[in-house]
This record gives C-alpha cells, structure tokens and sequence, in this order.
C-alpha cells in the first residue's frame, strides 16, 4: 500500500519524465515544415504541410524570415512534451533565431499548459524545464515584423480554424448571420486516425456553409508514436489512476490552441486575411480543481488569458495578421441555444470526440453534448446522431456523476461547468424524460436542494440567467468585429 498520495512533490513516477529534449533540426522545403527534437537522444519528429500556400512564396519575404517563424514555430511545439515533463529543453542550436521576450513567452505556456501534466504525476512542484540558451547569440537574426498583411484588402475578412464540432459550426453560422465573408482552416491530425475519412467527416459537417475558401493543414506528430511506447513500456497509465483515482484520463497531449495561430499565420499573409478566429468559450476559463493552491486546468489554452499571450506575441512578430476567439464571451448554454436556432438540423452532423470519430459514446465529451443536444436540441434525433442512448448506457453513469460535479471536480476533457450539465438535465427532466441518469441527477441534485429548502425553479433560473449572458467585455474581437457579431450573440433566450 502507497502511504501518501502526494500531488506537490510526488516521486513514485520519476521514471517517466525525460531528461532532456534538444531541438535538433529544422527543413523548410515548399509548403511543408519538418521538425525535429531529440528526446533523451532519440530522435521524433514533427511535419506541417501546407495545401493553400508555399513557403517560398515572395509575400512572405526573405528566406531568414521563414526561416525565423519556422523556428519559432518549432520552439512552440515544445509545449507538446508536456506528458514527459523534461528537466530541461536545449533551443541552444537555434540561440540566433529566437529573442528573450519569445523564450519567455514560451516558457509561461509550458508552466500554465502543463498543469495537468505536472498533476497526473504528481509534480505539482515542477513548474517548467531548465532553458539552454546561447546567450551570446540571443535574437542575433530576428527582425520583427516576420511576415506583413499589406492594407490591400483580401477576398475575406476571416478565417476560422475550424474543426466538425459544434463551436465550428456556431462561428461559420455567427459570421454567415452578420454577413462576414471567411475562409475555413481545417488541420487534419495522423493521431485522429485516417485523413481522408477525416476529411469526409468534415465535409459533411460543413457542406451547407458558405464560406469562400477550405484551407487544410496536415499535421504528422511521429512524437505521439514514441510516446505511446513510453506509456506501454511504463504503464503509467494503470499506475498513476491506481496513485490517484480521481484522474481516470491520463493526458498525453497539449491543446493545440496556442500553436495553431503560429502555424496559420502564413496562410494569412498570402491570402490577406487579418484574423484567424477559433471556437474558445467561456466556459474553457474554468479550473478541473485547484490542488496545493494551484489551478490545474485542462483547457487553460483555451483561456481568455491565454488568448491574450498569444495576441500580444503575435502583435511582436507579425504586422496586420492577429487572432481572437469569436465565442469567448458565451458559455456553452448559450452556444448550444444559438446553435439550435441557427443551424436547425446542421449540429446533427457534427462531431466532438477525441476518442473515436464521430462519437465513441463512453467518453465524457461525447456525454456532454449529447445532454446538450437532446436538452435544446430533438432527443431521437440525437440518438440516431450518436448511434445510442448515452443517458442508458450504465457504463456511463460515474461519468454523468462527474459533469454533475458530483465528485467535486471538473472531468479531464473539453466540457463545460457542472452548472450547465445540471442545467441540461432539469430541461429534460422538466420535459417528463426519466431514465438511469436522469435517476441519478434526481436523487444527487434536485433531492438535497429540495431537502435544503431552496426553490428549485429559481435555483436553475438563475443559472439559465447567468450562463445563457453575453459577457460583452469578456472577448478580444476587434471592436468593428465584436459590434457586427453582438446582436447575434445575443439572439433569444429560451429558459
């Protein structure tokens, strides 16, 4: 028996973590970037590639400017070893091409966007890796700005970084109601299995969109490769959800938030598009739990506050190209509620699982917008969506306990406040639905507030209220933008 179960300064897992990651080469050919990191000597790679633009192209300027974002780019995907928590990061190969206030930037993420990573193992002490650096070299070839939007005007004034969920489709909707014309970006991952049945997934959930232009990124990560050995080989994943039970998901990557406007800026300097916009809601502000006095907090990339860094960094390095969350000022109460209104049966056609494309049905993300979907939604309808009943299925009723908040924190995934599942729940309960999971939000919620006296009705009117609100100086849009979108984020609410 493990007498402690110490998430500060655990060392029951020292085994996992790497010494040292070294960025050991970048190749820019064309239209495609090819990274690579040697991990305690072994070498992983990354590859970007482009299908809309070319690297070589005279917009972008001279070859020591690609050459400078590529690098940069590189460094950002050293927020990617997070799982592996290295004592130290060496970019000293590359001192030349990267300035102080970049490396502080990045050193920032990797504190905030590890901190599941540092919790899962116990090092909650560990805030980031030692830098080596060659300080004599420092920022010797960066000239800001890397890449320029000229003020000749594009074909369009956005493009979203869209996936085939549901915030995907909400900012293609919002945008297409207030007459912006966009283009779509879709990055297109080896991890989520075969790219053509990707891409088949996606143009069934964008089909019916009228955006101008679909720009596709491929992402190849050979890290997730080794880092699937590694976890075999240690089985961690069994040892640290015996440690701590409460973490039944082990992490093993970084969103991809914070990276993605690096990668995406080209694109915009070519085509002279000046936003990038992204799906990040409010509700992603939100801690899983605090522990130590620490946040830990499985979306903070997709934070207000993130949003922010990555804003001022690329306001450093680019002129003109800059990013923003369309949906930052909404929780998913509202998101849900305006995607209903303004998509009919477009959200039917959606997908959100991380596990398995379309709906793996036993995740947790699957279980939170699938009581979304039946609670503002057509319950058969989303059923036949889903291939099942996930409210019946009896393997997912600790997961419902969770986004009930009933086990007092927040499950590892993209979903939103237990306030809000509860708040899907009372709708369906209200609509006379009763089921296995229904039985237990009665038993767990609706009983002791009723036994504590308090007005039920009240109670989650007062919580339609407040996360079915705009938060009009919660966003980062630029104020031409936000005054174009405002009217439609407000919509109708329906309590």
């Amino acid at each position: 028996m493990l007498e402690a179960k110490n998430h500060f300064n655990c060392t029951e897992f020292d085994d996992f973590p790497i010494e040292e990651a070294y960025l050991n080469d970048i190749v820019v050919r064309d239209n495609k970037v090819r990274i690579c990191y040697l991990l305690d000597g072994e070498p992983v790679e990354y590859s970007i590639e482009y299908d809309s633009i070319s690297l070589e192209d005279p917009i972008l300027g001279s070859p020591l400017q690609v050459k400078c974002w590529s690098v940069a780019l590189a460094v950002m995907y050293s927020l990617s070893l997070g799982c592996v928590l290295p004592q130290r990061v060496d970019f000293s190969k590359y001192s030349s091409f990267i300035d102080r206030e970049f490396l502080d930037f990045v050193q920032l993420l990797m504190t905030k966007c590890w901190s599941e990573n540092r919790y899962q193992l116990g090092k909650l002490e560990y805030q980031k890796p030692e830098i080596a650096i060659d300080e004599a070299r420092l920022g010797q070839a960066v000239n800001y700005p890397l890449f320029e939007l000229t003020a000749e005007r594009g074909t369009v004034d956005a493009i979203i970084g869209s996936g085939s969920g549901k915030d995907s489709l909400l900012c293609s909707l919002i945008l297409q109601n207030a007459a912006i014309d966009y283009d779509v970006l879709t990055c297109l991952y080896d991890l989520y299995g075969n790219l053509e049945e990707q891409k088949q997934l996606f143009t069934q959930a964008n089909q019916h969109l009228q955006y101008r232009k679909q720009h596709y990124v491929y992402l190849q990560e050979f890290y997730h490769h080794w880092l699937d050995k590694r976890v075999e080989k240690s089985q961690i994943i069994p040892r640290t959800q015996a440690y701590f039970p409460e973490k039944k998901r082990f992490r093993t990557s970084v969103s991809e938030a914070v990276i993605l406007p690096f990668i995406v800026a080209p694109i915009q300097a070519v085509h002279k598009i000046p936003l990038l916009l992204l799906g990040n809601e409010k509700s992603a502000n939100a801690p899983n739990l605090i522990d130590s006095g620490e946040e830990v907090a499985h979306q903070w990339p997709k934070s207000l506050a993130a949003n922010q860094k990555v804003q001022q960094q690329m306001a450093r390095m680019f002129a003109n190209i800059n990013q923003s969350s369309l949906i930052s000022s909404i929780h998913d109460v509202r998101i849900i509620d305006l995607l209903f209104q303004l998509g009919d049966r477009l959200p039917y056609a959606t997908n959100s699982c991380n596990v398995q494309k379309p709906w793996c049905c036993r995740c947790e993300k699957c279980c939170y917008v699938f009581a979304s979907f039946c609670a503002y939604g057509d319950r058969e309808k989303t059923i036949a969506a889903f291939g099942n009943d996930l409210f019946e299925m009896e393997e997912n009723l600790h997961i419902w306990a969770e986004l009930l908040g009933l086990k007092g924190y927040i499950p590892w995934e993209c979903v939103g406040m237990p306030e809000e599942t509860q708040l899907y729940f009372y709708r369906l309960y209200q609509q006379g639905l009763r089921n296995k999971a229904i039985a237990l939000f009665e038993q767990e919620v609706l009983l002791p507030l009723q036994m504590g006296g308090v007005r039920v009705d009240r109670h989650f009117q007062d919580i339609q209220n407040r996360f079915a609100r705009v938060y009009d100086d919660y966003h980062t849009l630029p104020q031409s933008l936000w005054e174009k979108v405002s009217p439609i984020l407000q919509g109708n609410s329906h309590p």
